[in-house]
């Protein structure tokens, strides 16, 4: 297919740019045999992939009209990442223009669903994604069929996050420092998951040792003094903040969604524990490649309980997991699926019109 991505603007950080999320998945269509331009805003401090032929700056959405319209009409496939800046009037201008099969790919679904009328163009509404063919939305669960009945999206599917396994792999485990870590944003809707669990587990066992690793948003006095609290690791250092832990707390999101670390966690090798919510089953395996707490005493029966020999194989099966479905070329392939669905109108209603060429190119 002749693929057009708008993708996000990346960090300062060349090492950083090549890791993007929207880098990762164009370079896996290209693996895949696609042709892809990959077009981000050019950001004051963005690093460029310098000699990259499939990647190209723009400045604005007149830019993109001026430079890029007749590429777009004539593209198999339009891919909008629902984080490029104003992406509402980006959206707009693509599904305008696009003559091909256009595809929205939502990382946060549900924080889509709670703005729904967002005061800039910053975030798009789910009215908005209604204009787009396909959703590729971060979670499953009811959120894919809420977006098709209750918002007139044509069709979601769940698309979560993948991970390249080459930048997360096991290291080898020497001087565990913690018990049990939990790496992501604390946020106050986190703090809600974090209390009955890591917290309360921490209280309970004050000869534990725990670790809090990302945003200090919710930053309290009165927590138990095993915590240790510290900034999030860079994405090459993750690896060895995994296995310096014995287990690793994974928490959900909100309206059933993978936490940002949970497929990076488990291609390390780390030994999870997940709170439970609709959707994980379909993603692991419970009991074997992950297990599932409610309380802090079921948090404290894995760390105190579970034979060491039992930890490790469960840190095995959930990155044997990852290698077999969750990583970024799944994601390729789960894009092209979706879009041969579309086509050819697989779900009820009628199938999507668009140009013969990626027709063609799914046969």
């Amino acid at each position: 297919m002749d693929i057009v991505f708008l993708g996000p603007p990346c960090g300062a950080s060349a090492e950083g740019a090549r890791g993007t999320a929207s880098r990762l998945l164009a370079q896996a269509l290209r693996h895949r045999g696609h042709a892809v331009l990959l077009l981000e805003q050019a950001l004051s401090g963005g690093a460029w992939l310098e000699g990259e032929p499939f990647f190209a700056p723009y400045l604005n959405v007149a830019d993109l009209h001026a430079r890029f319209r007749s590429r777009v009409r004539r593209a198999d496939l339009v891919l909008v990442d629902a984080d490029v800046p104003r992406v509402a009037e980006v959206g707009r201008w693509a599904t305008d223009t696009a003559r091909g099969l256009t595809v929205c790919w939502d990382r946060d679904t549900p924080r889509t669903l709670r703005q729904r009328h967002p005061e800039d163009a910053s975030r798009m509404t789910p009215e908005q994604l209604a204009a787009y063919h396909l959703c590729l939305c971060s979670c499953g669960g009811p959120v894919p069929v809420r977006l098709e009945r209750e918002w007139g999206v044509a069709r979601a599917r769940a698309f979560p996050p993948g991970v390249h396994p080459e930048h997360f792999a096991p290291r080898p485990q020497q001087g565990m420092r913690w018990d049990l870590g939990h790496l992501g944003p604390l946020s106050p809707e986190r703090r809600a998951l974090l209390g009955p669990l890591l917290l309360g587990a921490a209280r309970d066992w004050p000869e534990g040792r725990f670790v809090l690793a990302g945003g200090m948003s919710v930053v309290d006095a009165a927590w138990a003094s095993n915590v240790t609290r510290q900034a999030a690791p860079a994405s090459r250092e993750r690896p060895d903040f995994h296995a310096a832990q014995r287990f690793t707390l994974a928490l959900s999101r909100a309206e059933h969604s993978p936490g940002p670390h949970l497929f990076e966690a488990a291609a390390c090798g780390a030994a999870l524990i997940c709170d439970p919510w609709p959707g994980l089953e379909d993603l692991f395996s419970l009991g074997e490649e992950v297990v599932v707490a409610r309380t802090a005493k079921d948090v404290l029966l894995y760390l105190r309980e579970m034979p060491e020999a039992d930890r490790l194989q469960l840190g095995a099966r959930a990155r044997e997991r990852v290698l077999a479905e969750h990583t970024v070329a799944h994601r390729a392939l789960a894009l092209e699926r979706y879009a041969h669905e579309a086509v050819r109108g697989a779900s009820a209603g009628a199938p999507v019109r668009v140009p013969n060429p990626l027709e063609r190119s799914l046969n």
